[in-house]
């Protein structure tokens, strides 16, 4: 009977196959319950979403101070050591775009309150705000006629929507912000498969698999916005100090931070595809220039749509 209770005790739980030791070799899942452990539940849902434990700093430093490394070890097989790139890409993504969201200043006006009078915008005189709308938007038709700001890709009728939202916005822009915020992960999503294509596409000859491309891909672009956010937090930081020597201090730091961004970059492409130092600049600025390209479109893309479904 005993010997019964340890073989069961010493089989998987979802394979039944017999351990020899505590994780099964067949199916991978952890010889351990977490039926009456609340703690352990938890642990595991963070752990499955997030693998917030000893990995994540042992990703974030490299990540941020040498280029391409997290990447060849990922590539050549060292895996478990570190948060894997899709999944460390997913929460940098969650997290920077609500920081982004909330460390971006609002300068709008608040024209939601009826009993709230707004200079006009013609004459400077208070208005009602229902009368700053409509000189407001009167103004941007005019000035849209006048300096042809049309839209070409868009019909009339998208156009005199799109300037009857931006009168409606400008007074109040937080409204389109969120949009634009909850829409750009997705547009981040879509641009880092074509980064990798673009890499693919210039080191043809290296022979290597779209996913290794993919893999630099996606650990790059994780940098470049936890970087962004770094940026973005240092500049405010130094703006909202009343030294000027410590708030100069953080704006080198600031700037130190941005210059970073791109220069990581070329030493991340000159790191992990080990071509000579002309090689990489002449392939560099030829990824740089088209994806900053398809960057730029795919961004006033993103600020049409989130003006017109805000």
């Amino acid at each position: 009977m005993n010997n019964n209770m340890d073989t069961l005790a010493r089989q998987c739980d979802n394979c039944f196959t017999t351990l020899q030791g505590d994780f099964c070799h067949q199916c991978g899942q952890e010889k351990k319950s977490y039926i009456r452990n609340v703690s352990g539940v938890v642990t595991e849902f963070f752990g499955e979403f997030s693998n917030w434990d000893t990995r994540v700093w042992r990703t974030l430093l490299p990540l941020w101070f040498r280029p391409g490394y997290l990447s060849r070890r990922y590539v050549s097989g060292h895996r478990v050591p570190y948060v894997p790139p899709l999944r460390l890409y997913l929460f940098t993504s969650i997290i920077a775009f609500l920081l982004l969201a909330k460390l971006l200043p609002n300068n709008g006006v608040n024209i939601n309150n009826a009993n709230e009078e707004l200079p006009s915008v013609v004459s400077g005189e208070p208005v009602s705000p229902e009368q700053f709308k409509q000189e407001l938007f009167s103004q941007m038709q005019t000035e849209a006629k006048d300096q042809g700001m049309a839209l070409p890709l868009l019909s009339t009728e998208t156009n005199s929507e799109f300037e009857r939202k931006i009168a409606q916005l400008s007074a109040n822009p937080k409204q389109a912000v969120n949009k634009f915020f909850s829409l750009a992960p997705q547009m981040m999503l879509l641009l880092l498969p074509l980064f990798a294509l673009l890499l693919k596409l210039v080191y043809l000859r290296s022979e290597r698999y779209y996913m290794e491309h993919l893999i630099v891909a996606l650990h790059s672009h994780s940098f470049i916005l936890q970087f962004s956010v770094f940026y973005l937090a240092l500049e405010l930081l130094a703006q909202s100090i009343s030294l000027a020597w410590l708030s100069q201090s953080i704006k080198w730091l600031a700037n130190g931070v941005l210059l970073w961004i791109p220069l990581y970059l070329l030493l991340c492409q000159k790191y992990y595809y080990r071509q000579s130092w002309g090689k990489t600049l002449v392939k560099f600025w030829l990824v740089s220039s088209v994806y900053n390209l398809m960057a730029v479109s795919a961004l006033v893309g993103l600020i049409i749509l989130s003006i017109l479904w805000a």
